[in-house]
């Protein structure tokens, strides 16, 4: 597999990557105690396009997600990535490995045809690389992509909210200041990106990029079936399907950060008291 086109797994893989999950992220499940509302609405046997927020470097809320679903429902989630993760050594390869494929139309239609759990983030890379300040908002514009494949595919979305990662990192120099150095240029260059979709420089625990352990909280949403969509012209009614789910998800990320000020165990020091004292 490179990545670049979709190939369905096996029975035998999907199990693989499935254990893979559980116990590799096993330690840092275990030290964020992730809290997950919204099983209900999530059943394996209904496939549906997982739309929701993109985190400052996803992975730290993404690992947990995708744990969490396998763990609880047998969902193996393939994700559309963009298509510049795939010209970085190493971090494709872990893409890769983790299912992920380049996010493209011919891709996505293939895996609906297939039937299968995929996620997607709407805000792409500029809803990754996060400017100061940004935390936890949305940065969609008016892209409309995944609600059109939705309504030519008939194949419902399933929201879904998160909250905490955004906070694991310090921005040190977000993109707007990155673009004007020459590390800036030079990455622009090299890996062919946008301004805005430039890393920005980060610093997590003291000076290392290592994660700091925010609890992460997360959402999932019933499903939203495109057939009420479909009365509309294609362009309308992708804007209008994009602009309910974008709804959703916002509502969800701000009843997440309401929750959060309320959770006795936010901080690592009162989960590792509670472990202690259990």
């Amino acid at each position: 597999m490179d990545g670049l086109h979709y190939t369905a797994f096996s029975e035998a893989e999907r199990l693989a990557l499935g254990s893979h999950w559980i116990n590799t992220y096993a330690k840092w499940h275990w030290l964020i105690e992730p809290m997950f509302w919204g099983h209900e609405h999530v059943s394996k046997d209904k496939p549906a396009l997982w739309v929701g927020n993109h985190s400052m470097m996803a992975f730290a809320d993404a690992s947990l997600m995708l744990r969490e679903l396998y763990q609880q429902h047998g969902i193996v989630m393939r994700a559309l990535a963009q298509h510049t993760h795939f010209k970085i050594p190493i971090w494709k390869q872990a893409l890769t490995n983790n299912g992920a494929v380049d996010g493209t139309r011919e891709n996505c239609q293939a895996m609906m045809a297939a039937n299968e759990h995929i996620l997607v983030y709407p805000g792409g890379g500029g809803e990754v690389m996060k400017r100061k300040g940004e935390q936890h908002q949305l940065r969609w514009k008016k892209r409309t992509g995944f609600a059109r494949m939705a309504i030519e595919n008939n194949y419902p979305i399933q929201p879904f909210a998160a909250v905490g990662a955004d906070d694991c990192w310090d921005i040190l120099y977000d993109n707007n200041e990155l673009k004007e150095t020459l590390l800036g240029r030079l990455l622009t260059d090299y890996l062919g990106v946008k301004g805005e979709e430039l890393p920005p420089l980060i610093k997590g625990i003291g000076p290392t990029l290592l994660p700091k352990p925010q609890r992460m909280y997360f959402r999932f949403f019933p499903l939203v079936y495109p057939q009420a969509f479909q009365h509309l012209p294609i362009d309308e009614g992708a804007l209008a399907l994009r602009n309910h789910v974008e709804h959703i998800v916002q509502e969800g990320i701000n009843e997440l950060l309401a929750y959060r000020q309320t959770d006795p165990y936010q901080s690592l020091s009162a989960r590792l008291r509670r472990k202690i004292r259990d």
